[in-house]
C-alpha cells in the first residue's frame, strides 16, 4: 500500500513545479507595461500572451494541489505543531503561501490581460507572485528540514529562522480572520472598473 509520504512527495513536485513556472512567467510578463533596455530579453506579444496564460494555468494547478500537499504532509509528519517549531511554521508558511497565491489567481482573473498594461497593478502582482513564492520556497526548506536535516536555504550567505516563531492568540487570529473575509466579500461584490493602461 502507497503511504502518506508518498502521496506527499508527488504532490509537492507538482505545486513547487507549477509554481515556478508560474513566478518565472509572472516576472517576464512585466515587459507588457515596462520596456526592456536589452533587445535580447525582448518577447512579443504572443509570447507575452502565452506566459500570462501559462503563468495563470501553473498558479490555479498549484492552489488546486496545495490543500493535498498540506494534508498529506500532516498525515505523513511525526509529531504535532504544538510540539516542533519547524512543523509549526510549515503549516503557518502553508497558508500563507496558500493565500497568496490566491489573491495571486482571484486577482489576474478579475482584471484580465489588461492587469498587465497597468504599471501599478503590473508591479503589485508581480510582488504577490514573489511574496507567494518565498512563502513555498519556506515550505519546501523546512520540509527537506524535517526530512533530511538539510535544506536550500542551508546554501544562502545569511540565516533564515526558520526555527522561530510568533505564536499569535485566537483572539487576534479570529480578527484577522474577519478582515480577510470582509475584504473577500467587498471585493466581490464591487463593481469591476476599467483600467487605466500605459501610452
Amino acid at each position: 500500500m502507497v503511504g502518506a509520504a508518498t502521496f506527499h512527495a508527488a504532490m509537492v513536485e507538482i505545486v513547487i513545479g507549477s509554481l515556478t513556472l508560474s513566478t518565472i512567467c509572472t516576472i517576464c510578463c512585466i515587459q507588457r507595461s515596462f520596456k526592456i533596455p536589452l533587445e535580447k530579453f525582448q518577447f512579443t506579444k504572443k509570447t507575452l500572451d502565452t506566459m500570462d496564460k501559462a503563468a495563470l494555468v501553473g498558479a490555479i494547478l498549484g492552489v488546486l494541489m496545495m490543500p493535498g500537499a498540506i494534508l498529506t504532509g500532516d498525515l505523513a509528519s511525526v509529531g504535532t505543531p504544538e510540539d516542533n517549531i519547524l512543523l509549526y511554521n510549515k503549516f503557518l508558511y502553508s497558508g500563507l503561501a496558500l493565500g497568496f497565491w490566491s489573491a495571486y489567481v482571484f486577482c489576474r482573473l478579475r482584471f484580465g490581460q489588461e492587469l498587465w498594461e497597468n504599471r501599478v497593478l503590473s508591479i503589485f502582482q508581480i510582488l504577490m507572485a514573489l511574496a507567494a513564492f518565498t512563502m513555498t520556497a519556506s515550505v519546501a526548506s523546512i520540509g527537506g528540514k524535517l526530512v533530511r536535516g538539510e535544506s536550500l536555504f542551508d546554501i544562502l550567505p545569511f540565516w533564515i529562522p526558520l526555527d522561530q516563531t510568533i505564536v499569535i492568540s485566537p483572539g487576534i487570529s479570529m480578527f484577522l480572520i474577519l478582515i480577510g473575509a470582509i475584504s473577500i466579500i467587498s471585493n466581490l461584490r464591487s463593481q469591476k472598473m476599467p483600467l487605466k493602461t500605459n501610452d
